[in-house]
Protein backbone atom coordinates (compact mmCIF):
# COMPACT_ATOMS: atom_id res chain seq x y z
CA UNK A 1 0.00 0.00 0.00
CA UNK A 2 2.86 2.40 0.68
CA UNK A 3 3.97 2.20 -2.97
CA UNK A 4 0.48 3.18 -4.13
CA UNK A 5 0.34 6.11 -1.71
CA UNK A 6 3.75 7.35 -2.85
CA UNK A 7 2.63 7.16 -6.49
CA UNK A 8 -0.58 9.06 -5.71
CA UNK A 9 1.34 11.72 -3.79
CA UNK A 10 3.76 12.12 -6.69
CA UNK A 11 0.90 12.66 -9.10
CA UNK A 12 -0.73 15.18 -6.75
CA UNK A 13 2.48 17.15 -6.20
CA UNK A 14 3.20 17.37 -9.95
CA UNK A 15 -0.34 18.54 -10.67
CA UNK A 16 -0.28 20.98 -7.74
CA UNK A 17 2.97 22.62 -8.84
CA UNK A 18 1.75 22.89 -12.43
CA UNK A 19 -1.55 24.48 -11.43
CA UNK A 20 0.01 26.86 -8.89
CA UNK A 21 2.65 28.08 -11.35
CA UNK A 22 -0.02 28.55 -14.02
CA UNK A 23 -2.25 30.49 -11.62
CA UNK A 24 0.60 32.74 -10.47
CA UNK A 25 1.50 33.50 -14.09
CA UNK A 26 -2.15 34.17 -14.90
CA UNK A 27 -2.68 36.45 -11.91
CA UNK A 28 0.51 38.34 -12.75
CA UNK A 29 1.37 39.47 -9.22
CA UNK A 30 3.59 38.21 -6.45
CA UNK A 31 1.83 36.37 -3.60
CA UNK A 32 2.49 39.36 -1.33
CA UNK A 33 0.24 41.48 -3.58
CA UNK A 34 -2.58 38.92 -3.88
CA UNK A 35 -6.11 40.08 -3.10
CA UNK A 36 -8.79 37.93 -1.51
CA UNK A 37 -10.03 36.87 -4.95
CA UNK A 38 -6.52 35.85 -5.98
CA UNK A 39 -6.21 33.62 -2.91
CA UNK A 40 -9.57 32.04 -3.75
CA UNK A 41 -8.19 31.13 -7.17
CA UNK A 42 -5.16 29.53 -5.52
CA UNK A 43 -7.42 27.63 -3.10
CA UNK A 44 -9.44 26.34 -6.05
CA UNK A 45 -6.17 25.18 -7.59
CA UNK A 46 -5.49 23.08 -4.49
CA UNK A 47 -8.60 20.96 -4.90
CA UNK A 48 -8.42 20.99 -8.70
CA UNK A 49 -4.98 19.37 -8.54
CA UNK A 50 -6.63 16.34 -6.92
CA UNK A 51 -8.53 15.59 -10.13
CA UNK A 52 -5.63 13.76 -11.88
CA UNK A 53 -5.15 11.60 -8.78
CA UNK A 54 -8.85 10.72 -8.67
CA UNK A 55 -8.92 10.00 -12.39
CA UNK A 56 -5.94 7.64 -12.13
CA UNK A 57 -7.31 5.94 -9.02
CA UNK A 58 -10.61 5.21 -10.77
CA UNK A 59 -8.97 4.05 -14.00
CA UNK A 60 -9.16 0.34 -14.73
CA UNK A 61 -6.07 0.60 -16.96
CA UNK A 62 -3.73 2.16 -14.39
CA UNK A 63 -1.51 -0.46 -12.80
CA UNK A 64 0.31 1.99 -10.48
CA UNK A 65 -2.53 2.74 -8.10
CA UNK A 66 -5.68 2.49 -10.17
CA UNK A 67 -8.38 -0.15 -10.15
CA UNK A 68 -6.47 -2.42 -12.53
CA UNK A 69 -6.62 -6.11 -11.61
CA UNK A 70 -3.69 -7.14 -9.42
CA UNK A 71 -1.66 -10.11 -10.58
Amino acid sequence: MAVQIKAACGTYIRALLTILLTLMATIGKSPIEFSGEDWKMVANGLWASLLPVIMRALSTNDDKYGRAPKE
